[in-house]
C-alpha cells in the first residue's frame, strides 16, 4: 500500500522521454561509490601511475582521442535519434558549450597540443568510453526533456555561462602548463617558471617536474579544480537540481528487476539531475587521483616540493 500511495504523488514523465532514462540515471547514482576503492586500493594505470611495459598498454594520445570522442558523438546521436520537443535556445547554448569542451578534450588536446602522453592501460579507455556514453546520453535527454529553467534574458543564465568559460579557460591553461614540462624549450607556450626543472626531472627519474604558474602556486591539481568549476556552472544553467521519478519508472522493467523497482516505495521521489550527477561523478573520480598525485609529488621531490600547496581546492583541501 505504501509504495502505491507514494507513486500516486509522483508526476508523469515528459511525453516521449525514453523509458531507459530513469533506470540509467539511478544507475549513475552508484558511480561515486567507486571512490573508496580508487582512494584506498587501486589507482588508474595511466600517467605517472602507468604500468610500464604492459602488453595491454595503448598509445596514450590515440586512446585519449578515442575514449573522449564518445562523449560528443553520443550527445549528438542521442538528440538525433530521440523524438524530443524542440530544443530551447538555452539548451542549444549549453549543447554548444559541451561540444566546445569535448572538441578541445578529444581532438585538440591529444592530437594537436599535447606532446607524447604516457601509455594507457586498455581498461582506462574502455571504462572512460562507457562512462562518457552514459553521461552524454543522460545529459542530452535531460536538456531535451527537462530544459533550463532560466532564459537567455536572465542574468543568472549568463553568469553561469561566464562561470563555465572561466572554468574551461582555467582547465585548458593549467593543462598546457603541464604539457609544457614535456615539450622542448622552443615549443613551449609559456616561459618556464622553474629554473630547477632539470633537477626535478632527475629526482623523478623521468620527464616529470614540479609545475608552476597560475593556481599551481596554491594547489597540485588546479586543472581539476577548474573543471569542477566549469561543470558546476554548466549544471547551474542546465536546469533543476533534482528530477522527479515518475511511477512509470518501475513499470518498464521486467522480471525480478521490475518487481524490485516497483517495491521501492521508500526510495526518494527525486534523483539528482544529470548535470549535477556529472559534477558529483567528476569529483568522486578525480579526488582520489588528486590525493594520490599530491602524495606522489611530496614523496618524489621531497623538500623541493612547496609544502604550502594544497591538493585541489585553494586554501581548503
Amino acid at each position: 500500500m505504501g509504495s502505491s500511495v507514494s507513486s500516486l504523488h509522483r508526476p508523469s514523465p515528459p511525453r516521449g522521454i525514453p523509458h531507459s532514462f530513469y533506470p540509467f540515471l539511478l544507475l549513475f547514482h552508484a558511480f561515486p561509490l567507486h571512490a573508496v576503492l580508487t582512494l584506498f586500493v587501486l589507482d588508474a594505470p595511466f600517467g605517472r601511475f602507468a604500468r610500464v611495459g604492459s602488453r595491454l598498454n595503448l598509445n596514450g594520445n590515440l586512446a585519449w582521442f578515442a575514449m573522449e570522442s564518445v562523449a560528443p558523438v553520443t550527445l549528438i546521436t542521442t538528440l538525433y535519434r530521440t523524438d524530443h520537443p524542440p530544443l530551447t535556445p538555452e539548451a542549444m547554448v549549453l549543447i554548444g558549450l559541451y561540444l566546445t569542451h569535448y572538441f578541445h578534450r578529444a581532438v585538440l588536446s591529444p592530437l594537436v597540443y599535447s606532446p607524447k602522453r604516457s601509455p594507457l592501460h586498455i581498461v582506462i579507455p574502455f571504462l572512460a568510453a562507457a562512462w562518457n556514453l552514459l553521461n552524454a546520453s543522460l545529459l542530452a535527454t535531460s536538456l531535451a526533456f527537462y530544459p533550463p529553467q532560466t532564459t537567455l534574458s536572465s542574468p543568472r543564465f549568463w553568469l553561469s555561462v561566464a562561470g563555465w568559460a572561466l572554468g574551461f579557460a582555467g582547465n585548458v591553461y593549467h593543462d598546457e602548463i603541464l604539457n609544457d614540462l614535456r615539450r622542448p624549450p622552443r615549443q613551449r607556450l609559456f616561459k618556464a617558471a622553474d629554473q630547477a626543472e632539470e633537477e626535478d626531472k632527475k629526482a623523478s627519474k623521468g620527464h616529470y617536474a614540479i609545475p608552476h604558474g597560475g593556481l599551481f602556486r596554491y594547489v597540485s591539481f588546479p586543472n581539476y579544480f577548474c573543471e569542477w568549476l566549469e561543470w558546476s556552472a554548466f549544471a547551474l544553467a542546465a536546469g533543476p537540481l533534482f528530477i522527479p521519478i515518475p511511477p512509470l519508472f518501475s513499470l518498464h522493467l521486467s522480471g525480478w528487476l521490475g518487481r524490485a523497482a516497483a517495491g521501492l516505495g521508500w526510495w526518494p521521489a527525486k534523483l539528482l539531475s544529470p548535470g549535477w550527477m556529472f559534477v558529483l561523478a567528476e569529483i568522486s573520480a578525480m579526488t582520489p587521483r588528486a590525493i594520490r598525485g599530491h602524495r606522489w609529488y611530496r614523496d618524489t621531490f621531497g623538500e623541493r616540493f612547496p609544502r604550502e600547496r594544497k591538493v585541489v581546492i585553494p586554501g581548503i583541501f
